[in-house]
């Protein structure tokens, strides 16, 4: 018998089973930052959370709800995410989360959810002091 042939690529399977950076962010010091988008048209809803120090994030974690696209890429986009410093732009663009995953041009509205929640975590954690 075949296996029968899945929508989803090996990358998109292995973060979704695993979820990295899912939940909330653990006590500590630094202050907090969090970004969010909806789209309930698409079926996508994105929150991310990040511990700031120093202008740095230190700690990210991510909520969403969605398909396993929605959520594979949120993961992926919270370990970015987790390196940026003030001062660089977003490396969380939908396009380029579409080509670590191979998700099919069909998934890109749901990733421009996880793209915006992205820029919008950003744009608070700059100003965080």
């Amino acid at each position: 018998m075949t296996q029968p042939a899945t929508p989803y690529s090996a990358r998109v399977l292995e973060l979704f089973r695993a979820l990295p950076y899912a939940g909330t962010l653990p006590a500590a010091r630094g202050g907090i930052a969090a970004g969010e988008a909806v789209a309930l048209d698409r079926g996508a809803w994105v929150r991310f959370e990040a511990r700031v120090d120093a202008g740095r994030i230190v700690a990210c974690r991510f909520r969403a709800w969605g398909c396993p696209h929605t959520l594979a890429a949120s993961a992926l986009a919270a370990g970015w995410l987790e390196a940026w410093q003030d001062g660089e732009s977003t490396r969380c663009e939908a396009a380029r989360l579409a080509r670590e995953l191979d998700a099919p041009a069909g998934k890109m509205g749901r990733l421009l959810v996880v793209e915006d929640a992205a820029r919008d975590l950003l744009a608070e954690a700059a100003q965080v002091q």
